[in-house]
């Protein structure tokens, strides 16, 4: 390859140019260009840009380039992995063990995509593939306690002693805190278990920073923007193909996305994440934005094709979706106004059960207020806020769903959300734990159980130790 293709690259790179990136290295994966070593580069930035095809394209490129370089294969089962497809990424992986049985990141992988394709077994055998070799593994003793019961005379929970109890490495202290936490919670002590949390998120909390400040000003700046401004009439549409769930994280968002992807019009959905590239694409969030994207001569229509063209991207085009995108509240006023007929579900849980749900869960990215029961609260007090604004906007749109009325009485309140949602009734969305798809996020073991009150409550044991939440909730 000439520099001058090169050069022009890193010029676009410069400005984040992504649709001329894009096109780009879409042009030199259909001429098959010779870039040297650059795919898997490539490949990545693609990948960043919700270009899963592509990224795809260009990481198999790469692994053709040296065939019989193992790294590159699994490669391309990570991105795989990344691009929602489980089943294809886990046949990628799986063969690679036969030639490097000891390679325990490979295990590891196989096991944390059995574990999201509910394959528990099959999960356990890898997870214990790579402790056999590594018993230090944080993020394999965090991940096997997911899906793990643990007790009394269990094997498994002296082991994990074992390995809380020695040096374990920086990288793994805090995981296998929260596995141990996870562990001391199953056998019902309490006191262990909060202290094994308690320490795990006290070394996370030194290196996820929480802003207090800037989370409170971004909340006061949507109230702001979005206080006055006419939004589009919701006539609840059915045949949406863009479903909406927000709420805290462990509110109860998953099992509600999970009843909805087990309706066969339903492809499946997670946390997207893409409104915020529709919103980079657009110049921002509010009314502003919106409008002087509009004076530029580029309408709404693009920015909700670009929204639909990435779901495709994961999903087939133009299938309907569950978006359970993270602070979602904060770009409510860009779905409300881009996708009239889109029906958004808002979770509610019990504040006590939802914190201390919070702060036992190991977030692998985000969530930087979760490590201290101080900042969940200044947290919580800015997502009622926004709730509260939101639920006054948004009228009839906005569908408040009770997280304990919904476990006590699932045939009465699914259907409700079944409705909301634009869908007809189907009798699988009353038992989404049949339902075998893939689960990226912490209530992986628990949506493959049956619907039940279990959760409810499950703070109370932990009251005397929420006080400093309680206090700074409270106030």
């Amino acid at each position: 390859m000439t520099p001058a293709p090169l050069a022009d690259l890193q010029a676009m790179i410069a400005i984040r140019d992504r649709r001329g990136i894009n096109a780009l290295l879409a042009d030199w994966l259909d001429r098959d260009l010779v870039v040297g070593d650059r795919w898997a580069a490539f490949a990545e930035i693609l990948a960043q840009h919700g270009e899963w095809t592509l990224a795809l394209r260009a990481v198999r490129r790469h692994r053709v380039a040296a065939p019989d370089d193992r790294t590159r294969w699994f490669a391309e089962a990570v991105m795989l992995a990344r691009a929602g497809r489980n089943a294809d990424a886990r046949a990628c992986a799986a063969p690679l063990l036969d030639v490097l049985p000891r390679d325990v990141r490979l295990a590891h992988f196989m096991g944390a995509l059995s574990s999201e394709a509910g394959l528990f077994d099959d999960a356990r055998r890898y997870f214990g593939m790579v402790l056999d070799a590594d018993p230090q593994s944080g993020q394999t003793w965090l991940e096997l306690s997911a899906i793990h019961r643990f007790t009394h005379d269990d094997p498994l929970l002296d082991r994990l002693r074992h390995a809380a109890s020695i040096m374990v490495p920086d990288g793994a202290r805090a995981a296998v805190s929260y596995a141990l936490g996870k562990a001391m919670d199953d056998i019902g002590d309490v006191d262990a278990a909060f202290a094994a949390f308690a320490r795990g998120a006290a070394l996370v909390a030194a290196e996820r920073r929480y802003d207090a400040a800037a989370d409170r000003a971004q909340a006061d700046a949507v109230i702001a923007a979005w206080d006055g401004v006419a939004l589009p009439h919701f006539d609840g549409v059915a045949g949406s193909t863009r479903l909406f769930v927000t709420g805290l994280p462990r509110s109860g968002t998953t099992l509600v996305e999970h009843c909805l992807a087990s309706h066969p019009a339903v492809a499946g959905g997670g946390e997207l994440n893409l409104l915020s590239m529709v919103a980079r694409e657009g110049g921002g969030v509010d009314p502003d934005a919106l409008a002087a994207f509009a004076r530029a001569g580029r309408g709404c229509d693009e920015l909700v094709g670009l929204y639909d063209y990435l779901v495709g991207e994961r999903f087939a085009p133009g299938a309907c979706v569950v978006d359970k995108t993270l602070d979602a509240s904060r770009m409510l006023g860009l779905v409300a106004t881009l996708m009239p007929d889109a029906p958004i579900i808002w979770l509610r849980r019990n504040s006590l059960d939802t914190a201390w749900s919070c702060f036992h869960t190991y977030f692998a990215r985000g969530v930087p207020w979760s490590w201290s029961q101080e900042t969940i609260a200044t947290h919580f007090a800015e997502e009622d806020r926004l709730f509260t604004f939101w639920q006054a906007r948004l009228g009839g749109r906005l569908l408040c769903i009770d997280y304990e009325a919904l476990v006590s009485d699932p045939e009465i309140w699914i259907p409700q959300i079944v409705s909301h949602a634009g869908l007809t009734p189907d009798s699988r969305t009353l038992s989404p734990h049949k339902t075998e798809r893939a689960v990226l996020t912490s209530s992986v073991a628990q949506v493959r159980r049956p619907i039940s009150r279990a959760a409810v409550g499950s703070g109370d044991r932990y009251r005397r130790h929420l006080t400093p939440f309680l206090e700074a909730y409270l106030r």
